[in-house]
């Protein structure tokens, strides 16, 4: 038998001649015109892309496949492999990855909401507690700017501001200034 005549069981991996219907040592029947891809070791229809792999295969990379030794061959399949598993892990710890910087990002949206609406919260406590008449309240935050909307019940007078976040401390006290002062021209 020549050497380019040998092919190996892929059962038992025992050297058979490559036209062989079945292992005359295991007695498996071996799949026909099957072969083995020569990059990663995989059994494969001759001529084709390899499914494991995505490798075209050559019919000079089949003749260098079994040209090698079972050892060869083996060490091939298990380097292969091992490649396969270190990429399943990168490709797993990038997914954790993604994972935890989408879990990070909602929960720095949800304090950001919440931040929102405590500032909304507290410009609305702050308007009513120094006015003692009725009044609608529309407030809304922008990245810079707290835009407020106050509507003076039963006379329809409004007042608007918007307020640079960063004044808010000294701004809203002259809102609410105004606001007062509006009412009472109003009132009278």
């Amino acid at each position: 038998m020549a050497d380019f005549d040998i092919e190996y069981c892929p059962y038992c991996g025992e050297e058979i001649n490559y036209m062989a219907n079945t292992c005359y040592v295991c007695g498996e029947d071996l799949p026909e015109g099957a072969s083995f891809c020569p990059h990663c070791g995989e059994e494969v229809d001759e001529g084709l892309i390899c499914e494991e792999c995505g490798e075209v295969i050559s019919e000079d990379d089949v003749e260098k496949y079994n040209q090698l030794s079972q050892e060869e061959k083996t060490a091939l399949r298990e380097s292969y492999l091992q490649k396969k598993l270190e990429e399943k892990a990168k490709d797993e710890a990038l997914q954790k990855e993604l994972e935890e910087k989408r879990r990070k990002d909602l929960e720095q949206h949800k304090n950001s909401i919440d931040q929102d609406e405590a500032l909304i919260n507290e410009v609305t406590d702050f308007i009513k507690s120094h006015i003692s008449f009725d009044c609608k309240l529309k407030i809304s935050l922008t990245l810079t700017y707290i835009e407020i909307q106050a509507k003076v019940v039963d006379t329809g007078y409004s007042l608007s501001a918007r307020i640079p976040q960063k004044d808010i401390a000294t701004a809203l006290p002259k809102f609410v200034k105004a606001l007062i002062a509006t009412y009472e021209v109003v009132d009278k």
